[in-house]
């Protein structure tokens, strides 16, 4: 099919959310270029859970993204004997250093699906094969973008230079792409901020993880709450593997770096209070680097002229409600719906799409990050207001996860068309 569009997109950063957007693009006959600053298309990060509302706007940007999370996904029936927990999210349970520990406080529930896991790397490589040979170009590390007669100018770090009609930036927390958007003063004054928190990873061999907390906890995806700390293990590679986070509050972080050394007893500090379960995962933890958790402070807008950013680079989050991954994807649907419409022929009809998708698309997800943030203090019973209150921790707990999940994706989308017709039709 022949694209009616008068206009071209550069998608700066190869990720999953610029991936998911061009794929969308790609599907609606806009021209799409990706501009990725490593060699190779790559994804950091371990597992990856998306939720239920994010579920569903995949098939919405493109049914094959769908189709492939769902081919790609560790549920808990990959376990024999525990297809009971089929609609499963996780089990919390208490992390404590007295009678209490280990106590199941809740079976939280995540309808039809259940936790859906799957390894970053692997859907990411998936995805790269619905993108066409010659869309992305590699080593463009974006240096400068300047508004032209011609449109958005590029200039790269290895001395080129590109042009296209409208310009999104997916290229995360630290976003060239956002310093054009919001100019040098808010840029400055919103870097990322520490978020209180750091954390320690590992992937373990299902056999260790049930050496460590036996099979019950090591086959269902926990969530160990406590005193100022919590931990989260969920299974992934067809529970071949279970991917192991724990993190304590702590309000300082002392150097720039996001990653620092740490020793085995720093590590045993940090969670002594927490229980024979954590204690006893802590012996097979094999590395006890930690790593920073960093959010984004709220910004004005998420789109200026013919340019907008979306994911990471907008609205960067904690992990502590693992929604950080379905926000961009719940990005880019909205984005490639209003990109897509037969109303939107010009560069100039872009700008009021890019509006639109900051209307709508600005007031949740920085809702989000604000979410995750007060959940890291929840997770540890120290949300004021609730602390280690049972029953409000679970009432809590349910009702922000039913705002997150409960969205209704199609009309996030149809409402920003809306404000965008409005604008066109002025």
């Amino acid at each position: 099919m022949t694209s009616t569009k008068q206009f071209t997109v550069a998608i700066v950063g190869g990720g999953m959310g610029g991936l998911s957007l061009a794929i969308g693009l790609l599907r609606r006959q806009i021209p799409v270029k990706i501009y990725e600053a490593a060699a190779e298309f790559k994804e950091v990060g371990l597992g990856l859970t998306i939720g239920p509302a994010a579920h569903r706007a995949m098939p919405l940007i493109d049914p094959k993204i769908r189709e492939i999370y769902d081919n790609l996904i560790t549920t808990h029936a990959d376990s024999p004997g525990y297809e009971r927990f089929k609609e499963t999210w996780f089990e919390i349970v208490r992390a404590s250093d007295d009678e209490l520990d280990g106590k199941l406080v809740l079976d939280l529930k995540a309808k039809p699906s259940g936790q859906t896991t799957v390894r970053r790397a692997d859907f990411l490589d998936a995805l790269v094969k619905l993108v066409p040979d010659g869309t992305a170009h590699f080593g463009k590390r974006l240096s400068t973008l300047t508004e032209t007669g011609e449109g958005m100018q590029m200039q790269f770090e290895d001395g080129t230079s590109a042009t296209a009609s409208v310009v999104i930036g997916c290229d995360g927390i630290h976003s060239k792409v956002k310093q054009f958007v919001l100019g040098p003063d808010e840029y400055a004054a919103t870097q990322p901020r520490y978020g209180g928190m750091y954390g320690y990873r590992a992937v373990l061999d299902m056999e260790t993880m049930v050496k460590a907390v036996g099979d019950h906890r090591a086959r269902v995806s926990t969530m160990y709450v406590g005193d100022g700390a919590y931990g989260v293990t969920y299974p992934i590679k067809r529970a071949q593997k279970v991917n192991v986070g724990i993190y304590p509050l702590q309000a300082e972080w002392d150097q720039e770096s996001w990653i620092r050394p740490a020793s085995k007893e720093d590590m045993k500090n940090d969670f002594r209070h927490m229980g024979r379960l954590i204690n006893s995962l802590i012996e097979y933890m094999p590395d006890p680097t930690q790593w920073a958790l960093y959010e984004h402070p709220h910004i004005s807008t998420y789109a200026r002229s013919k340019v907008a950013i979306l994911g990471d680079a907008a609205h960067a989050s904690t992990p502590h409600q693992g929604a950080g991954a379905g926000q961009a994807i719940e990005d880019a649907h909205v984005l490639a719906e209003l990109l897509g419409d037969r109303r939107v022929v010009t560069a100039d009809d872009v700008i009021a799409a890019f509006t639109a998708y900051d209307q709508v698309r600005r007031p949740r997800s920085q809702r989000v990050v604000s979410s995750s943030a007060e959940n890291a203090h929840l997770l540890c019973l120290r949300l004021p207001g609730v602390g280690s209150d049972e029953e409000k921790f679970k009432t809590t707990l349910q009702e922000k996860l039913a705002w997150l999940w409960n969205e209704d994706v199609q009309e996030q989308a149809e409402r920003a068309r809306r404000i965008m017709s409005g604008m066109l039709e002025q």
